[in-house]
């Protein structure tokens, strides 16, 4: 892969940074979409990895800001939260000032009461009243109702897996139509994953081989599927190639070699 770092193209820490209050959703929804946004190799952050104060801190600020994508999952109390709410108001600003593609989730809640601040959004807002000031309810109530208004998913009936799917789809296709497929049987692969990455965190430019080996159906290439998928975003060129030698020992060397210059290019090569 050839590293992207000496280019003009933006470099993002965080591929999806997910934004949700933690007393709705953290041990259902949003842990489920969490666990397979991770499965897919997506490098995503929640924000609940952070630590938390009163006011919300310029680490967090700085994530948001270093996230392609944000998720902000609407809940019957997240606008209860002055922690969510100043999320929000930032990663509004980023999709303004940054491009950053933000897709809401209406979790059991209905985005007219989003935009306009009705039901549970208003029990939350009268809190507020008289403990926050004026200016910044203002930017609240102004990201509130720009974030329901763009491109979004409805959670309410159905099985969740179904819309998780959907979320995890749309995402793949925006950050990067080649991310590769990853089968659900991982179980045991956690350990290899972890180790191989650590071999990959090197900031060097120089050339560097890692080798997988074993015996056959034991997820060498599941693994490789999911680091290449976590990873392909930092460089400006990635391919994928499977079963080199097979291909290779059928004649097909041209076709590799097809594939690997247009993976890298973004074009067929012909």
């Amino acid at each position: 892969m050839a590293s992207s770092s000496s280019t003009s193209i933006r470099n993002y820490t965080f591929q999806v940074f997910l934004s949700f209050r933690g007393e709705d959703t953290r041990y259902t929804f949003t842990d489920r979409l969490f666990e397979n946004l991770d499965r897919m190799g997506i490098n995503t952050l929640r924000d609940d990895q952070l630590e938390r104060g009163e006011e919300i801190r310029s680490e967090l600020l700085k994530t948001i800001e270093e996230s392609r994508i944000s998720i902000v999952v609407f809940s019957k109390t997240y606008a209860h939260s002055k922690w969510c709410l100043d999320e929000l108001a930032k990663i509004m600003q980023c999709r303004e000032e940054l491009d950053q593609i933000v897709l809401p989730v209406f979790y059991h809640v209905d985005p007219s009461d989003v935009r306009k601040q009705t039901g549970s959004f208003r029990e939350a807002f009268s809190i507020h009243v008289g403990n926050v000031a004026e200016k910044k309810m203002r930017r609240w109530r102004d990201s509130l109702t720009e974030a329901s208004n763009l491109s979004c998913f409805h959670v309410n009936d159905g099985y969740e897996s179904k819309h998780i799917e959907e979320i995890i789809n749309d995402i793949s296709k925006r950050l990067n139509p080649k991310l590769l497929h990853i089968d659900d049987n991982m179980v045991g692969l956690d350990f290899s994953l972890e180790k191989l990455i650590s071999l990959l965190s090197t900031h060097s430019n120089n050339i560097l081989v890692v080798g997988i080996y074993g015996i056959g159906g034991i997820g060498k290439t599941t693994i490789a599927k999911i680091v290449y998928n976590k990873i392909q975003s930092e460089y400006v060129g990635a391919s994928f190639l499977q079963d080199v030698r097979e291909r290779y020992k059928k004649g097909h060397q041209l076709q590799l070699q097809q594939q690997l210059l247009g993976d890298i290019v973004g074009k067929d090569i012909l």
